[in-house]
């Protein structure tokens, strides 16, 4: 088999190789390839088809900035429809001929006498390319199934939200749902009417909050359709946000940490309140209630958004289990109590591997210059990254998806404040005729540092106020990583004119003797 070489390679085509490919395109690069592990594009959403899968974003911020969309359904669009519109837009860009499906890379590893990424992919040639763009997103695979023992012992069929059987009809069958994030609720609520029980196990209750869907109109989507409005809508929003966000990243960080603590403390007080009486008005048992209180903040872990749980929980069918699982049986599930119950389907909702945890990232599978391994490093310094995209063991390399790096605004425009900055790198890396772009080690730890202390607000809530937390934005080494402490308008910023001096550009065959690099 013969490699081929790229002068750009994008891993992934999710929402994040969409964008990358449309700002290369933008920027007169067409010497790319866009590589897949799947047959198409869509990332998440070409591969969760479960019943009850929707948007949890409002559509008009949920969507590609360079290709507004009016004519949406509703509010809340289902899955299939945000899926359709992934193709549409590839579709018009004309990306499916630089797309090349059931490629999964399998490793990058920096060839320091050719100055180029090769990427070994599984049963195909290499990929050699100059430049690596990394778009796999956020959540790369579903935690392991075998962390609930027994599960292999089970009779009946076991399903996971990224790889449903859509023949599968749970028409009155026992189902059995393990967990209580955005899959889980979106399944309950959708199966609870044709199945004849419905058991959800819950482990960490969460914060289920309204969801004020509502359908499109023709007349609303004419007016969305008019030349500037969604972009107006969309702007608004985001400027509205610079507030509360100007507030967390820049002001809150002044203060003590005592004091801050306090006052979040006291915050979550008020917000679990709420939230008990909203318990208590949507559901009935006193014992559910009690355990659906979330013993974490409501900022803690991402709140998820429904209108029809509560009342599916409140059928006869549905039951809250919240006794933990000792393990699957060949029949069911059995809990720490000794009950068994009996099942004919078990629907593992239970979480993703996040780009946030060190244990996500396999030893061995990008490799740097003089022995760097993302991974290693990730592990034995903390997961850290420049911009949210760059690191300096990695020369002509950026993820879109990196540790601190979503800004606080839907993910197509997080993606695409990532991604220019990286197309903004390469340009300027042909234009000045070099072979390589690394960030440098200072302007790295200046940001780092700058992240830290801009993060202390963020850090303090996660961390210091709900102890012991594990979620999206707290990861196993207990650092608050998912979200990058900065304003929308500072993000924006950065991806067209962050300094270009934080990069040290050179024609020379070994990247390692850069001035100020790892």
């Amino acid at each position: 088999m013969t490699s081929a070489h790229f002068e750009v390679a994008i891993i992934g085509a999710g929402p994040g190789g969409i964008t990358a490919a449309h700002h290369l395109l933008r920027s007169g690069i067409t010497d790319f390839v866009i590589l897949d592990r799947a047959d198409d594009f869509g990332g998440s959403w070409r591969d969760n088809v479960y019943p009850g899968l929707a948007v949890d974003i409002p559509t008009l911020f949920y969507q590609f900035p360079f290709a507004r969309k009016a004519d949406w359904s509703r509010l809340f669009p289902e899955g299939g429809e945000i899926q359709r519109y992934n193709q549409q837009v590839a579709t018009d860009l004309g990306l499916y001929k630089y797309f090349r499906g059931n490629h999964t890379v399998e490793r990058e590893v920096w060839d320091d006498e050719n100055q180029v990424w090769v990427l070994d992919i599984a049963g195909d040639a290499p990929v050699r390319a100059r430049f690596v763009i990394n778009a796999v997103g956020g959540y790369f695979d579903t935690k392991p199934a075998d962390t609930i023992p027994g599960t292999d012992k089970f009779g009946g069929t076991v399903l996971r939200p990224n790889s449903w059987d859509t023949g599968y009809s749970c028409a009155g069958k026992r189902v059995a749902v393990i967990g209580t994030g955005s899959s889980s609720v979106q399944i309950v609520t959708a199966v609870v009417d044709a199945a004849e029980q419905v058991d959800v196990y819950q482990r960490t209750p969460s914060w289920i909050l309204p969801k004020p869907d509502f359908a499109f109109s023709p007349r609303l989507q004419r007016i969305l359709a008019l030349p500037g409005v969604a972009a107006t809508i969309n702007g608004s929003v985001l400027a509205i946000m610079e507030l509360p966000l100007q507030l967390i990243c820049n002001v809150l960080p002044l203060l003590p940490r005592t004091l801050l603590a306090t006052a979040m403390l006291q915050y979550d007080k008020i917000w679990r309140g709420l939230y008990r009486i909203l318990l208590r008005r949507k559901v009935s048992s006193a014992a559910d209630r009690k355990a659906m209180v979330p013993r974490y903040g409501i900022l803690a872990k991402r709140p998820v958004l429904s209108s029809g749980f509560f009342a599916a929980l409140e059928s006869d069918s549905a039951s809250l289990v919240a006794n933990p699982i000792e393990r699957i049986t060949a029949d069911g599930i059995r809990t720490a109590d000794g009950t068994e119950r009996r099942y004919d389907l078990i629907v593992l909702a239970t979480g993703y591997e996040l780009f946030t945890d060190p244990e996500t990232y396999q030893t061995g599978k990008t490799l740097g210059p003089n022995g760097f391994d993302l991974a290693e490093e990730y592990r034995g310094n903390g997961l850290r990254s420049y911009g949210g995209s760059a690191h300096p063991g990695l020369p002509n390399r950026w993820s879109l998806v990196a540790p601190q790096g979503f800004v606080g605004a839907a993910w197509h425009t997080f993606v695409d404040l990532t991604a220019r900055h990286a197309v903004r790198i390469i340009t300027e890396t042909n234009r000045r005729k070099a072979a390589v772009a690394q960030v440098r080690t200072e302007a790295f730890g200046r940001w780092v540092r700058k992240m830290r202390r801009h993060g202390k607000a963020i850090s303090i809530y996660t961390v210091d106020c709900n102890p012991g937390l594990r979620t999206y934005f707290v990861n196993s080494q207990g650092d608050a990583l998912y979200y990058r402490p900065q304003t929308i308008s500072g993000a924006l910023w950065f991806s067209r004119f962050s300094p270009i001096d934080d990069y040290a550009f050179t024609s020379h065959k070994d990247p390692s003797r850069i001035e100020g690099t790892l």
